[in-house]
């Protein structure tokens, strides 16, 4: 994967030449426009450009001050106004241009050059298919790279319309360079629920075409490394996400749709195991490193805190994840510094939005965990078989899809699939002897050590992984309750994903779990509730004035009034911190 990664940077002046235009006017006009790159290099530093940009910090600010900050995976301690939800409107225009218009910068990769990689392997697959003769596995080989396309394609479409809602979709990227008759400067707005609609279709037609045998490119894959069964999988365990995303506004679609795929695991195979998890491992060096510890380490911030929320919860679960998804206080480690005294760590999430003026001890706060936070070479989650054990459970217990199988053994799969998942890459990358510090790794201890915090027992072994689960499922707040299904399911998926920000923005909105703490502070937005859609770029009022006007008929406060398709309901699950 670093190898891949590392590739990317033999394309990147290639690539800045086909991604940073003004608008697509110039597409229809510029000679100079390179469409005979290698769609194997347009797919690699897409895919590594997009899910940067949709994960962390990379220009648009997309996870760390809005879709995580806001669902209260982490809290903000510095220059807090995103966590009053008063967001700045050119990091918003930042992330639309990036992914919608065909902009980019620096060198990266925008959606259209995904598009266009797709357009190019279509283009040659046709040309083989004249002539089929002997050209059988190149044209499967071919069809297998199609199919990881599409599936991306749809990944990103749905982290941009699960956020705003109605978007560009059909007129999106038609442009005279991928064979249109004209470029579209100014494309509708898509319904979301015709957007679903078609997702749906694209991950039908990605399932058929990556199980014809052929090989997806290893150079240019960054998830699986060529392995199309892992992409098919992919394929279709995005597509039961998506089927759950919208079981609360169509459930006969939704529970018809989830019976089909999980009652023929032979046409419709998906995760079966934590191996089949689909995430980005990063490099490790400049500039392929993980976008928090490029916030952290290479610009110098600290102004990210996990949450109240997020800490409270792992600790009224005694959840042993705790020392992996975050960090004991600065002061606590301070302390302990001195006293070489477990019981002196302390945990302490900060609470979202707390009002101006009232004063908080920065030191006092735990930060993003250890392997998030300051590990250059770690990993940004697309999807996980822990997911999709949550989604089999849901699909059971709420909806009634026999097919899943049973409720509580797949939500009881999806803990331990989280716990394997987070241990294992924990182990990888040695944060039991670094968790308890930053990047200089103050505290080192042994393994199966004992921390009691704040009366909060840790334990740090691999060895006795099954203990911590099984401890995890005997408390209160966790052991299966088929009347509390739906709350228990939420809340351990919302944990689950500790870091993929765009879909935990998903879940709290549909589900209305788990309680969040309710924004206090700020004044442009106060008391009005978490929001309910990213705002629409300032841009489009400009340069799409009348699709957008269409769009955002009925938004109030920019980010209110309508909810999206798929969302029966404003949250209003909050505790009131006092």
């Amino acid at each position: 994967m670093k190898k891949s990664i590392i590739y990317i940077a033999s394309i990147i002046f290639t690539l800045s030449m086909s991604s940073c235009f003004k608008d697509f006017d110039e597409m229809q006009t510029n000679p100079n426009y390179p469409t005979d790159v290698n769609p194997g290099n347009l797919f690699a530093n897409a895919t590594f450009s997009r899910i940067g940009g949709i994960y962390g910090f990379q220009a648009e600010d997309f996870n760390l001050t809005a879709s995580g900050l806001w669902s209260q995976h982490f809290a903000k301690i510095q220059y807090i106004d995103e966590d009053w939800y008063e967001y700045r409107s050119n990091a918003i225009d930042g992330y639309w241009k990036y992914a919608m218009s065909g902009s980019s910068a620096n060198g990266s990769a925008s959606m259209y050059d995904l598009e266009l990689a797709l357009h190019k392997v279509r283009e040659t697959k046709n040309a083989l298919l004249e002539s089929p003769a002997g050209n059988e596995k190149q044209i499967a080989n071919y069809e297998a790279m199609e199919g990881a396309i599409l599936v991306m394609r749809t990944y990103f479409f749905s982290i941009m319309t699960d956020v705003w809602g109605d978007v560009p979709y059909s007129e999106a990227f038609k442009t005279v360079a991928l064979g249109y008759e004209r470029t579209i400067t100014q494309p509708k707005y898509d319904a979301q629920k015709d957007i679903y609609t078609d997702f749906f279709k694209q991950l039908e037609l990605a399932n058929d075409l990556l199980s014809n045998g052929g090989v997806v490119e290893p150079q240019s894959d960054m998830i699986y490394g060529g392995d199309a069964s892992k992409w098919r999988k992919l394929a279709n365990s995005l597509s039961a996400r998506l089927y759950i995303h919208i079981s609360k506004i169509d459930q006969a679609i939704a529970q018809e749709g989830l019976t089909r795929i999980f009652s023929d695991p032979g046409t419709y195979p998906v995760f079966s195991s934590i191996e089949d998890d689909a995430m980005l491992t990063y490099a490790g060096t400049q500039p392929y490193e993980h976008p928090f510890f490029e916030n952290y380490v290479r610009d110098g911030r600290d102004d990210f805190s996990s949450s109240k929320t997020m800490i409270d919860m792992l600790k009224e679960r005694k959840d042993t994840r705790m020392y992996i998804f975050a960090t004991p206080t600065p002061n606590s480690i301070a302390l302990f510094d001195s006293t070489k005294n477990y019981e002196d760590i302390e945990y302490t999430g900060q609470e979202n939005g707390v009002p101006k003026g009232e004063a908080f001890a920065i030191a006092d706060r735990s930060r993003i965990g250890v392997l998030y936070r300051s590990t250059p070479n770690g990993v940004s989650h697309v999807m996980s078989y822990s997911e999709l054990e949550f989604i089999k459970a849901e699909a059971a217990a709420v909806l009634g899809v026999g097919a899943a199988g049973t409720p509580q053994t797949a939500y009881e799969n999806g803990i331990k699939a989280s716990f394997e998942r987070q241990y294992k890459l924990a182990d990888q990358y040695g944060i039991k002897t670094a968790s308890f510090g930053d990047i200089k790794g103050q505290i080192t201890f042994a393994e199966d050590t004992v921390i009691e915090a704040d009366g909060y027992e840790v334990v740090i072994s691999m060895s006795n992984l099954s203990d911590h689960i099984d401890r995890t499922l005997a408390q209160a707040s966790v052991a299966w309750d088929m009347s509390k299904a739906e709350q228990l399911i939420a809340e351990q998926k919302f944990i689950s994903i500790y870091t993929n920000g765009p879909e935990s923005f998903v879940e709290v909105r549909r589900t209305n779990y788990p309680q969040l703490t309710f924004v206090r502070g700020g004044t442009q937005y106060k008391g009005l509730g978490l929001p309910y859609r990213f705002p629409y770029a300032i841009s489009e009022q400009t340069t799409n004035a009348a699709n957008w006007a269409a769009a955002a008929e009925s938004i109030t406060n920019t980010m209110y009034g309508k909810t999206v398709w798929w969302n029966h309901k404003a949250f209003d699950n909050y505790r009131i911190v006092e």
